[in-house]
């Protein structure tokens, strides 16, 4: 829909708003620091080239990093950071954020994942400024079939037996680092590649947390 395009091309554009006092960086980060476990992620203030700023550390699942400042004493600026890292293998993009691993709509919703990310941060930054009452962060559980999409069987199998040589099947797993030795060893000289095969046929194949991917 033309909203949800809209919401896309502003995703990581910055958000604004204006106090209806004056205040200063080290103030706002006093005020926030004292209520930290509103937030998902942590902060810290930084004296950088483009002077100081309030940093908020990446969020990992969105590769997404804040940057909050102040201006003329009461306009909050909160401007978000891609840091995305990609990781190809014969040219099929295989890290996190790929179609690999997420799917189509999976990537097709990752703006609007963000931009959800960005919304709930600056709104809470805004409330604890104008010192309304904010819950702590709790994290979400993710469900059953959010973990079956993510580290599907039928997937890690197949993959494994036709690109299970390069280690793709690991990095669909979450386990790059491996993914990479296969890359350089040919699957361990495809004795690493036979003992994987073997391993998710028998359900006993893990991904990068060590849980289990076994067939539904």
């Amino acid at each position: 829909t033309m909203a949800d395009l809209k919401a896309m091309a502003t995703s990581t554009a910055p958000r604004e708003f204006e106090l209806s006092y004056s205040t200063t960086l080290e103030e706002v980060f006093e005020k926030l620091n004292a209520r930290a476990s509103a937030f998902k992620m942590g902060f810290e203030l930084k004296d950088g080239i483009g002077g100081k700023k309030i940093s908020f550390k990446k969020e990992p699942e969105l590769d997404v990093a804040l940057s909050l400042t102040v201006k003329d004493g009461n306009k909050i600026k909160i401007t978000p950071v891609i840091k995305e890292s990609q990781t190809t293998v014969n040219g099929m993009r295989v890290d996190k954020n790929s179609m690999l691993r997420k799917g189509v709509s999976g990537v097709a919703s990752l703006p609007l994942q963000r931009g959800e990310y960005v919304d709930a941060v600056t709104d809470t930054v805004k409330k604890l400024l104008n010192n309304e009452p904010v819950a702590d962060y709790v994290a979400p559980k993710a469900t059953e079939a959010q973990e079956a999409q993510a580290k599907d069987w039928l997937t890690t199998l197949l993959l494994c037996i036709f690109l299970g040589h390069i280690g793709v099947h690991r990095f669909y797993v979450g386990k790059t680092g491996t993914g990479i030795l296969y890359i350089l060893t040919i699957g361990f000289c495809g004795i690493g590649y036979l003992v994987d095969l073997i391993k998710i046929i028998m359900g006993s194949f893990t991904d990068k947390d060590g849980n289990q991917i076994k067939r539904n």
